[in-house]
């Protein structure tokens, strides 16, 4: 099922994408939890990892949802 999702580009960068468990519209899957995709941060492509929002604070939950990647 799809869902929002905040993830973290290999430069560190937060940002929220719907996340497609099957299947990357918009990146290259490379497993289930990582894809290739495009920072919408500082547009940049790299290695994608979902984040658990638990783990964050909320200055980090705040900055990532202030980017949005749309579907990855």
């Amino acid at each position: 099922m799809a869902g929002k999702a905040i993830v973290q580009c290999s430069a560190g960068h937060l940002f929220t994408a719907t996340w497609l468990p099957l299947i990357g519209i918009k990146s290259l899957r490379i497993t289930p939890s990582r894809r290739y995709a495009r920072c919408p941060v500082e547009r940049h492509w790299g290695m994608v990892t979902k984040i658990d929002a638990a783990h964050l604070t909320e200055p980090q939950l705040i900055a990532a949802q202030a980017h949005d990647a749309g579907l990855q």
